[in-house]
């Protein structure tokens, strides 16, 4: 957990209720999206064009990818997309040193 918090910026009681399905606005706001999107998406599997947009995805894809995976494993997939963006603003922080 601190490891991921270290990454991401966001403080571990964040990190720890996104994984009990309740993304706090920390989280909804580095993925650039509404909470209650992000809460939708993780509770309900229901993608708003906002989250689809996010993910790459259209709205219907979105949805088939949360009824997939279940809740524990669209929590991965925004820790994942988490994660990401910490290494592409560490790259490009590189590249502008």
């Amino acid at each position: 957990m601190m490891e991921l918090s270290q990454r991401t910026g966001i403080p571990v009681s964040d990190i720890e209720s996104l994984i009990r399905g309740n993304p706090l606005p920390s989280v909804a706001e580095l993925l650039g999206v509404p909470q209650v999107c992000l809460e939708d998406f993780l509770l309900r599997g229901y993608a708003s064009a906002q989250v689809a947009h996010r993910l790459g995805l259209t709205i219907s894809a979105a949805e088939e990818l949360a009824r997939t995976l279940g809740r524990d494993g669209i929590v991965g997939v925004i820790l994942g997309l988490l994660m990401s963006d910490s290494e592409e603003s560490s790259r490009g922080a590189a590249a502008g040193q």
